[in-house]
């Protein structure tokens, strides 16, 4: 209609007549500037259909039962608003996102709850502090089953104060509403566990996935590869099964297995069997792609390790876990080219561009291009872990020399990959600091470490980390772990001997 406006810039930007970037949660002058960004990307203006008649219309949807996680819950859902989720096969392309208003039963406190976790999650948000991509779809379920699990609801309130004042103009970081609220879900959290039923929910266990994405923004007190995934384990173990029980499952075990896996690296209170690893990286939405072969072949570290630091400790022959080691080494290889040829051409095939407009055609291709370097970002971490290994089970000076090389060639291009990857810090980048920890503890080059180190520093400065550890001890731990060292232990700190 004319007169009314379209454009979806600031309110700073529409005043002093400025072209705006439009991105959120702020643009990119009101931050070099300093100022509260009010609107950005968000339309003035919105026409909507006159509903005082809708109970006359009969072929209204019946209400869905909240928590429901059926396929059909999900799709005869009103009012939902299709977005464009990474998916690995053409048929997952289109994602739902639950409404961004509360069903009527909620209460006032929870209808605001909801609404601000929704904004929160929202995949319009720029990819530097976009939750939704960075942490899986599976907070796209999360509104319609607040009310039905307290652990939940608290730390929803957590996430979303802690996520408002790290992505605030004035980045706040560690609030004390946020660190209020994460202490407060926390002992909810030990209530529901210390609770039989409740502690095998699936509400409860996504519980323990929020607080473990609150770390991230009000700041680490342990070594990186430490969080809530050792309660998520326990929880795993107290089901007796670990595969996922319904469709909210199988996304939220999507992001769930990364973060036990590569932390049951280095916990050994995660002591999972191999079935119960194998059942919880192995997911219909990936199983036939490179980065879900790349985790296949990682659930199997848990154990080669355990394995290999016994031979070496005992001094036994190396000769048939070193096999297992390289090939699966060689696997991770072959899967890593797979998953950096999909980056460097930017893979869109399995979308239909013809039905976006050209801005929109944008946008899917740069979200593309940010998964794709994330996968191999994480693929390289895969690779590095199983080079390191293999670096302390090798039987001759030659093959020490290629494994060092390679090595060397993989912590080069993680390097790269931090480079590329600043324009999506903080959050989007956020899986950086494995990498390149990962990168640091496998190469053996002295100017390439320096390297490693500096860039690692620079991300780390991303995130406010609250009584941080010793950076050189941290990675020098990670490091002899890795190459099987045998650890022991001085007033509480771990530590590895030589062999």
């Amino acid at each position: 209609m004319p007169g009314v406006p379209t454009g979806r810039a600031c309110d700073g930007c529409r005043k002093q007549k400025k072209k705006c970037d439009e991105k959120q949660p702020a643009c990119s002058r009101c931050i070099r500037l300093k100022i509260t960004c009010v609107g950005s990307g968000q339309q003035r203006f919105k026409f909507q259909q006159d509903k005082r008649f809708a109970f006359a219309v009969s072929s209204r949807p019946k209400a869905q039962t909240r928590g429901s996680d059926s396929p059909e819950a999900i799709s005869n859902a009103s009012d939902f608003v299709t977005i464009v989720a990474m998916p690995t096969k053409p048929e997952q392309m289109n994602i739902r996102l639950p409404p961004c208003s509360p069903t009527a039963t909620l209460t006032n406190d929870l209808s605001s709850l909801a609404n601000r976790f929704i904004k929160a999650i929202k995949p319009s948000t720029d990819l530097r502090y976009n939750l939704w991509w960075t942490f899986g779809m599976y907070l796209e379920d999360i509104p319609r089953r607040l009310g039905t699990n307290e652990a939940l609801d608290r730390s929803i309130e957590a996430l979303t104060a802690a996520h408002a004042g790290f992505c605030g103009v004035n980045r706040q970081g560690a609030t004390v509403e946020a660190l209020t609220s994460y202490s407060q879900a926390l002992k909810i959290l030990r209530i529901y566990l210390d609770d039989r039923v409740h502690a095998q929910s699936s509400n409860t266990l996504c519980a323990v996935m929020i607080l473990l994405i609150c770390q991230l923004f009000l700041g680490h007190t342990r070594q990186c590869w430490s969080g809530h995934a050792e309660g998520a384990a326990q929880i795993l173990k107290a089901r007796k099964k670990s595969k996922p029980r319904d469709l909210f499952e199988k996304k939220l075990f999507l992001s769930l297995r990364g973060s036990v896996l590569f932390e049951g690296l280095f916990n050994d209170r995660i002591s999972l069997t191999q079935k119960e690893w194998d059942d919880l990286v192995t997911s219909e939405f990936d199983e036939n792609s490179p980065e879900g072969r790349m985790l296949g072949c990682l659930a199997q570290g848990p154990d080669l390790m355990r394995r290999g630091r016994q031979v070496l400790q005992v001094g036994a022959d190396v000769t048939l876990i070193r096999a297992e080691v390289l090939t699966l080494y060689q696997k991770c290889k072959v899967n890593l080219l797979e998953l950096k040829t999909r980056a460097i051409v930017n893979d869109v095939s399995s979308v239909d561009m013809t039905s976006f407009s050209k801005r929109a055609e944008k946008s899917v291709r740069e979200f593309f291009y940010a998964h794709y370097q994330r996968t191999y970002g994480i693929g390289l971490v895969v690779t590095l872990f199983f080079n390191c290994m293999l670096g302390a089970l090798v039987t001759n000076d030659e093959e020490d020399i290629v494994v060092s090389s390679e090595a060397t060639e993989l912590a080069e291009e993680v390097l790269a990959l931090a480079e590329r990857s600043v324009i999506y810090r903080p959050v989007g980048a956020g899986y950086l600091l494995i990498c390149l920890a990962a990168a640091w503890a496998a190469t053996n080059d002295p100017i390439l470490k320096a390297k490693v180190m500096a860039a690692l520093n620079d991300y780390r400065e991303d995130f406010r980390v609250r009584d941080p550890v010793n950076l050189s001890h941290e990675l020098e731990w990670t490091a002899e772990h890795l190459r099987l060292g045998v650890p022991f232990r001085i007033n509480g700190e771990s530590y590895y001997s030589n062999l």
